[in-house]
This record gives structure tokens, C-alpha cells and sequence, in this order.
């Protein structure tokens, strides 16, 4: 009874695992910075999803929202350098047994080459905000279809707005940020008053001190004259009052 329980769980697990379609791509569940951007996004990378032991190619197809692909599109080449035209690329060419299946994260971030060496298999940035959607597609080593993902939800990039359309009117803004914004200009405008209010009192002190060097360097100095005493004469003698001789 248990070989069969088990033949029957793993007929089933391989089923399971052969239905690539089952699988959606989607955006990385981690949070991680920078998971949308303006020309780049993150998608998680599959675990345990296909084949271990094939040599198959895995590419990942890029496409507009709008645009609908059959097996015949799936199959033939389509290089980054023709996105803008035919609106959908492939890039990110994996064999396929070199696909993860363990606890450990793996993210694919779509767009993140801003020159390629390889045209076939260029990843560079998107063009424009989207939204797109992503799907994984094997191909044989003679590049006929051999099974697909389904496509994954739409994803939108962020888009920058044009410094025009940027409302800089007061009243579009929140209370909060006016309260704010009144409350650093005066913060502001009292360092600067304080500041030139430092500056006229120290000058005015450099130009006091000034003033007192030269006053003092104008002011006469008294001589000190020294008292020279003849050795013959008496102290209280009147010189004038003695006879001529």
C-alpha cells in the first residue's frame, strides 16, 4: 500500500513540477529598495520550478500590456533593439537546471543593463513607465518552444513628473508643512539678525580699541632727567653770593 501512496506522490510532484503554466512571475514579495524604479523592476526568481536536469534554454519575455504573443512569436529571436517596434523583447537567458530550489532568496532585477556586450540577450533599461508584463519560456537547443509560465500581472514603473506640472501654489500644500515651513524661515531670519548683530558690536570694539592706542601713543611722555652733582662744591653753597675774586 505505501509504494503505491508513494509512486502516486511522485507521479504527481512531477506533473506538478512539468505545468510551467501554473506559475505567475510576479514583483519580489522581500521588501527590498529600489524593487520599482524608473527603468528597472525585481521580479523573484523561480524555486524549484523547472527541470534539474535539462540543458533547455530559459528566456525571460518582456512585453507592453497590450501586446498578445503566440508560440510562433515565442520561438523566434526578438532582441532588446527591437522593443520599441515590436513591443515585447527576450532577455536573461538561463539554462534551465541552473534555476535555484532552496530556502535561499533570488530576485531578478529586469532592466539593469545600461550597455550590453551580448545584442541577443541585452537587459537593458526600459523605455518607458509601462505597464508590462514578464513570462518564462523554454526553448530547445534548436529554439522550438518546449513550455512556458503564465504572464505575470501588469507592472508599472515610477515616472517622474515635469518641473511644470509641479504645483509650488501654498494653499497645495498640507497645514502640517506650512507650519513648518513659517517656522524654519523664522528660525532663519533670527540667526542672520544675530549674526549681523555680532559682527556691528565686534567691529565697533576693534574700532574703540583702536582709538585708545592712538590717544595714548599722543599723550607727551616726561623726561627723566638725572640730577648730576659737582664733587667740590658744597650742597647749600649760593655760587651766585661769592666775591669775585
Amino acid at each position: 500500500m505505501s509504494f503505491h501512496i508513494h509512486l502516486w506522490l511522485l507521479l504527481t510532484l512531477s506533473a506538478v513540477a512539468a505545468d510551467y503554466s501554473s506559475y505567475i512571475p510576479q514583483l519580489i514579495i522581500k521588501p527590498f529598495q529600489g524593487r520599482v524604479t524608473a527603468t528597472t523592476f525585481i521580479l523573484d526568481k523561480p524555486q524549484c520550478l523547472f527541470d534539474r536536469t535539462s540543458t533547455n534554454n530559459v528566456w525571460l519575455f518582456v512585453a507592453n500590456k497590450t501586446v498578445q504573443l503566440d508560440n510562433n512569436q515565442l520561438s523566434k529571436s526578438a532582441p532588446y533593439s527591437s522593443f520599441s517596434s515590436l513591443g515585447y523583447y527576450r532577455t536573461l537567458r538561463t539554462v534551465e537546471k541552473t534555476f535555484p530550489c532552496n530556502d535561499v532568496a533570488n530576485y531578478i532585477r529586469v532592466g539593469s543593463e545600461t550597455s550590453c556586450s551580448d545584442s541577443d540577450n541585452c537587459n537593458g533599461p526600459l523605455i518607458s513607465p509601462g505597464p508590462y508584463r514578464v513570462k518564462f519560456v523554454v526553448l530547445d537547443s534548436n529554439g522550438a518552444l518546449v513550455d512556458q509560465t503564465g504572464w505575470s500581472g501588469p507592472i508599472t514603473l515610477h515616472q517622474g513628473k515635469r518641473a511644470s506640472s509641479i504645483d509650488t501654489w501654498p494653499g497645495g500644500r498640507s497645514g502640517g508643512m506650512i507650519v513648518i515651513t513659517s517656522i524654519l524661515s523664522i528660525l532663519l531670519a533670527t540667526f542672520l539678525v544675530c549674526l549681523i548683530g555680532t559682527f556691528i558690536v565686534g567691529r565697533k570694539n576693534i574700532i574703540c580699541c583702536k582709538r585708545t592706542e592712538e590717544i595714548e601713543n599722543t599723550v607727551p611722555q616726561v623726561v627723566n632727567m638725572k640730577n648730576y652733582k659737582t664733587h667740590h662744591a658744597p650742597e647749600n653753597t649760593d655760587l651766585c653770593s661769592q666775591p669775585v675774586a
